[in-house]
């Protein structure tokens, strides 16, 4: 048998909508996933929320630009141009959807909007680059922050086809608080989860008494009052306010700091445990 195309391992393959896991790794069950569109929403508004913040910080901008064309060096793509640096502005999953009312996106086309674009008047490339070269540090510094932030794929913290480790590893190193860019409403998110999904949300946020309010309502009142709920627009005491426009979605947030380096560390202790197995097996 050729190892390349038969294993003794029964390989499944899933082809239903992905799958948001939660901190004990385990996946929700199906009739509480959400929609592969939505998940597609999600992906490309939390990428947005990442660029804006990727847009602001040049330097940052600059050293994720220069690891990505070092990182690609051992693609040969035979170009022949004057430079094989690429960076297109990156496709969602959903064509034609814009979120034109979430701040991130809003900030998004404002920093465009203030580019200095001066230097397109110039009528050949050499002259653009001389008229380019011109601009002040901070008018390229923002071109900087810019072109290499659109190149942001769609991504959502979970496994599978959305998961971009670099993503959190940038989002942790910025400290985004998707929450003060991003929040929950009817349309974006409650009318389009499982009941059972907003009311654990509800819960999270102001316990079993909070959900015993709502537990009987039907789905489109529920998916109303929550959006209130979680924009901090309505009564109730100071923590369960603060803890409402605080939360998001797990799937919308970026790890922190030492959640990256726990990841690693965990990672780095299953390679030296397949290393140690391995030089076990050869000694045997």
């Amino acid at each position: 048998m050729v190892p390349q195309y038969y294993t003794e391992t029964e390989v499944i393959t899933d082809e239903g909508p992905i799958e948001a896991v939660e901190d004990s790794g385990t996946a929700k069950p199906k009739g509480s996933s959400l929609s592969q569109r939505l998940l597609d929403e999600l992906a490309m508004q939390r990428r947005d929320i990442l660029a804006i913040h990727l847009a602001n910080d040049p330097a940052l901008a600059l050293d994720f630009m220069v690891f990505t064309l070092a990182d690609a060096d051992g693609h040969n793509w035979r170009a022949k141009k004057a430079s094989t640096l690429v960076g297109p502005v990156a496709s969602g999953p959903v064509a034609g959807f814009e979120a034109k009312d979430a701040p991130a996106s809003a900030a998004l086309a404002e920093f465009a909007g203030s580019l200095d674009e001066s230097w397109r008047a110039g009528t050949s490339d050499v002259e653009r680059f001389a008229r380019f070269r011109a601009l002040s540090d901070e008018a390229r510094s923002a071109w900087l922050g810019h072109v290499v932030s659109r190149t942001l794929v769609a991504s959502l913290a979970c496994e599978g086809e959305r998961s971009a480790p670099l993503h959190e590893a940038l989002g942790s190193l910025l400290e985004i608080e998707t929450a003060h860019w991003w929040r929950p409403t009817a349309t974006n998110y409650f009318d389009r989860v499982a009941k059972a999904r907003t009311l654990e949300a509800l819960d999270t946020a102001g316990g079993p008494e909070l959900v015993s309010r709502y537990a009987a309502s039907k789905k489109a009142e529920l998916a109303s009052a929550a959006e209130r709920i979680f924009s901090g627009n309505f009564i109730g005491e100071a923590d369960v306010k603060e803890r409402a426009q605080a939360w998001v979605p797990p799937i919308m947030r970026f790890a922190s700091a030492e959640e990256v380096q726990l990841t690693d560390h965990e990672g780095d202790e299953a390679v030296n445990a397949e290393e140690s197995d391995e030089i076990a097996e050869q000694a045997a």
